[in-house]
């Protein structure tokens, strides 16, 4: 949710203030990317079910990393409108992938409380993503913004190995 917000909040104000495009171009590129985030829910739960949560959060992830690559090379509108399709697709395999194996690593007397301090969580981070994406825009860019993006990615790198070698026993 954080990297989501992150670019996802930057996105208009680098596209339409920074950059200068129409608002058109801007309204295409976001409802572009809410259509990428919902749209594959109508396999997501399929492909979880038939690849396993894991493959579908390393799908997620592969996604979210090409989403950051073409961000980086260019500020053309394609550019724009491939990063955030790419980051709303890599959001729902992360979303829906990690809530399956959340819900499913825990006993039923758990699962409410652990999905509850999950759900804290992640949207207190998603909203320091969300206010903190234009501070970071404007101060630093749109490249650090991508930067700052890295690591939260990084870091779950380790849960996704892990969590492969607990799967191989």
């Amino acid at each position: 949710w954080s990297v989501m917000s992150l670019i996802m909040t930057a996105t208009p104000v680098s596209m339409h203030e920074i950059d200068r495009f129409d608002m058109n171009d801007t309204a295409w590129v976001i409802q572009s990317h809410i259509i990428a985030m919902y749209l594959p829910s109508v396999m997501s739960g399929f492909l979880v079910a038939r690849f396993g949560s894991l493959n579908i959060i390393r799908a997620g992830l592969v996604l979210l990393f090409a989403c950051l690559a073409v961000a980086w090379v260019d500020r053309h509108l394609m550019h724009y409108w491939w990063a955030l399709v790419l980051l709303g697709v890599g959001w729902n395999f992360l979303f829906l992938g990690g809530t399956t194996l959340l819900t499913s690593s825990y006993r039923q007397s758990e699962r409410f409380k652990v999905q509850a301090v999950n759900d804290f969580v992640v949207f207190s981070m998603q909203g320091l993503a969300a206010l903190s994406s234009g501070m970071i825009l404007l101060d630093f860019g749109w490249h650090y913004l991508l930067l700052v993006s890295l690591p939260l990615l990084l870091a779950l790198m380790p849960a996704v190995i892990r969590g492969r070698l607990l799967a191989d026993g």
